[in-house]
């Protein structure tokens, strides 16, 4: 038998190779998150909505919403489908359900660290025999399973459609609902308390039932106040929008009317610090132009600075729907949707993502658009643990044919930079920093610069190749005339500083 003795040298050089091996295995693990960025849709043959997104301690990412029955069925059971770090579908649970309704609303980790989640819904009972109206809050494992639940009844009386949660603790978590009540069938916010320690629940609904809709909501950890954006009347008086404070019983303590010319009810908040939050929202200018605006203030309620993301007469940003704010080591993260028309459900121009990033300093440095084919719509965006960010919501083709009037899901993930950076696959999505509209257009197209560009040089070829119009930019948005130039498809390309930043098909009708 062969004897084999650990010398001093041995261990030595075996300790190094297993350190060599290890560290290329750590290396490729690093590398081949980091280059995980893609824009994905998942594409049903339901109505298919995701409202939020988490991230598991394995790098995948759960995401929760909900699907039709059946196309065309309008009847929705709650759905969550988990998803690796390259966008691939590894599992789906689905309340089926024919006579109960149910949704799925906001997804988070929990606070202690532990490879769990907190998510919010509602399930709402249809059939003759029962009638029920549920608010549920489950614990959830990273594959899927409920670990625990917990439900507050509003029989008939109410119909309620949670937003969003604040978790104090692990042991409290605060949720923020649409209610509608019978018989007026009007919306109004209220705040509902579930303690998990004991297991109870306290609700505040408003002595007057009003037509508000609650926005978001956050937590003053200084203060110890939850206070929540609602567009709609004030508690007390006429108002458009609103910031209301309560204290942790639920009790209402003072409302705030920022001085500002909102020009929607759409509009968004959340924490940039301990000390201080973001509103982000459309304010009408004397110049009648829109603007979407990110403004910060201090918890007294006082406005400290503005930056505007995007200013213009027609044509219309509007902040994500949902969670549209990231404050990360890169940067503060503005979610928009750019091109919006907010008069229709089912628009037929196309929308794009807009992402803004801000300096400490609160000014706007670059801006990247994804998208353009389509009409997006995001919901959610969050850090990964790559550096990055992951931004998910709807997608919904109005070229699609035949026309079918539904939403299926979309992931975007970025890096660090904001950008989608697969440089092996050359036909993968990149950030447009121009984009052009309409399209298709007839007398005449407009060139959107993004921030960070204050001069670039337009080009138009015929589908021959041939140049047909080129011109310098100088503005943010510009308009080109094209009434000399046929109806047909062309092919432009916007360039500076010696690169690309836009490109694609424009039409003439």
């Amino acid at each position: 038998m062969l004897e084999y003795f650990l010398t001093p040298e041995l261990i030595f050089t075996t300790m190094k190779k297993n350190l060599i091996i290890l560290s290329i295995l750590i290396l490729s693990i690093e590398t081949a998150i980091s280059q995980s960025t893609f824009l994905r849709t998942y594409k049903s043959l339901e109505n298919n909505t995701m409202y939020s997104v988490s991230e598991t301690i394995d790098h995948d990412f759960i995401l929760c919403g909900s699907k039709e029955t059946f196309q065309g069925s309008l009847f929705l059971n709650a759905q969550l489908i988990k998803i690796d770090v390259h966008g691939n579908v590894l599992q789906e649970r689905i309340l089926e359900s024919d006579s109960i309704q149910s949704s799925f609303a906001t997804l988070r980790k929990t606070i202690a660290g532990e490879s769990g989640f907190f998510l919010t819904g509602r399930k709402d009972s249809v059939s003759s025999d029962e009638v029920f109206h549920l608010l549920k809050l489950w614990k959830l494992d990273e594959n899927l399973n409920f670990v625990n639940e917990f439900s507050l009844n509003f029989a008939d009386s109410v119909v309620i459609f949670p937003q969003q949660y604040v978790n104090q603790n692990d042991s409290i978590i605060y949720i923020l609902s649409i209610y509608i009540r019978p018989p007026n069938n009007q919306s109004d916010f209220s705040l509902v308390k579930f303690n998990l320690i004991d297991e109870t629940a306290e609700s505040y609904f408003p002595s007057q039932n009003a037509l508000r809709i609650p926005s978001n909501f956050i937590l003053d950890t200084i203060n110890q106040q939850l206070r929540i954006l609602c567009a709609g009347s004030s508690l007390k008086s006429k108002g458009i929008l609103r910031l209301f404070s309560f204290d942790m019983d639920l009790n209402y303590i003072s409302e705030f009317e920022p001085d500002f010319n909102f020009a929607s009810i759409t509009c968004r908040l959340s924490n940039y610090n301990n000390n201080s939050y973001i509103i982000s929202g459309n304010i009408l200018k004397p110049t009648g132009e829109k603007c979407l605006y990110n403004l910060i203030f201090n918890n007294n309620n006082e406005f400290i600075d503005s930056t505007a993301l995007f200013c213009s007469i027609d044509t219309l940003t509007y902040p994500g729907s949902g969670n549209s704010i990231l404050v990360s080591d890169s940067g503060i993260w503005s979610v928009g949707i750019f091109n919006i028309d907010p008069s229709t459900l089912w628009q037929s121009d196309p929308t794009w993502i807009q992402l803004s990033r801000l300096n400490p300093e609160f000014e706007l440095t670059d801006q990247y658009y994804y998208g353009g084919d389509g009409l997006y719509n995001p919901y959610d965006i969050i850090s990964t643990s790559d550096g990055g960010m992951l931004i998910t919501g709807n997608y919904y083709n109005p070229l699609a044919v035949p026309l079918v009037h539904q939403r299926d899901p979309f992931v975007l993930k970025l890096n660090s930079e904001g950008l989608i950076v697969n440089v092996d696959n050359p036909e993968q999505t990149i950030a447009q920093e121009a984009l052009v509209l309409p399209n298709p257009g007839r007398e005449f197209l407009q060139v959107k610069l993004a921030i960070q560009h204050k001069s670039a040089h337009f080009q138009l070829f015929d589908m021959g190749g041939r140049l047909v119009l080129e011109t310098d930019l100088s503005e943010d948005m510009q308009r080109i005339e094209t009434r000399q130039l046929g109806s047909g498809a062309y092919i432009y390309r916007i360039t500076a500083s010696k690169r690309g930043i836009g490109s694609g098909k424009w039409v003439k009708e």
